[in-house]
């Protein structure tokens, strides 16, 4: 009786696999999409920002002094594009023999490299022109990394505007990132160089904050 019961049974598992992964591909279509009209949505109130503070500025309605704190504020929270002299890096998997854990870029090479960078007198940093801020969250996607919430491949460009000396410093010193530099001889691509002028577009991400009542 038991052996009938499981022969007339109805297998569980999905019995064609292309419909859960064109599925799952029309997903993450529409989530790029919703993403990229967002991130639309954001540039455009900046805009209306920037054009309401350059208003306010002509009638005077506000004192220089309050706008010139809101404009630091701003560059803080890399909220404007911020030009200046600092290091460019390249980081990309190796282009020759097969792809292996020593030779592909992971998510944590990078967040290593933000920190060595930030620590090192770094004011503003980018990565393929996704700017960098506090509410920046680096992770691995298969076989993309995830920044701002944007799918990036290697490779990676790096541009780190701040103190080009103590940068450079610290990131050719192969007792720092160690394991970069070990895994140059293996095939990763790890190039370092200083430029006197930078471009890093304004963050164009969201920022999920939230805010508590404070009872004295």
């Amino acid at each position: 009786m038991f052996l009938t019961a499981q022969w007339k049974a109805k297998p569980s598992r999905v019995t064609s696999p292309v419909i859960p992964y064109t599925s799952l591909r029309e997903t993450r279509d529409i989530l790029q999409a919703e993403n990229e009209e967002l991130k639309n949505q954001i540039a455009g109130l900046q805009k209306q920002i920037n054009q309401t503070q350059g208003l306010l500025k002509k009638r005077r309605v506000v004192s220089s002094r309050t706008l010139e704190q809101l404009e630091r504020l701003k560059t803080e929270v890399a909220l404007t594009p911020v030009v200046g002299s600092g290091v460019k890096i390249v980081l990309a998997d190796s282009p020759t023999g097969p792809a292996s854990e020593e030779t592909i870029v992971h998510a944590a090479d990078l967040r290593d490299l933000m920190n060595l960078l930030w620590g090192s007198g770094a004011t503003a940093i980018s990565i393929n022109n996704q700017r960098i801020s506090a509410f920046t969250s680096i992770d691995c996607i298969v076989n993309t990394i995830l920044i701002n919430n944007v799918r990036l491949t290697s490779p990676f460009e790096i541009k780190a505007i701040g103190n080009q000396n103590q940068m450079l410093k610290n990131l050719k010193d192969e007792g720092i990132l160690s394991d970069l530099h070990r895994r140059k001889n293996l095939g990763l691509i790890f190039e370092v160089s200083k430029s006197n002028r930078l471009e890093l577009p304004a963050y164009n991400g969201s920022y999920n904050i939230s805010f508590a009542e404070v009872v004295p």
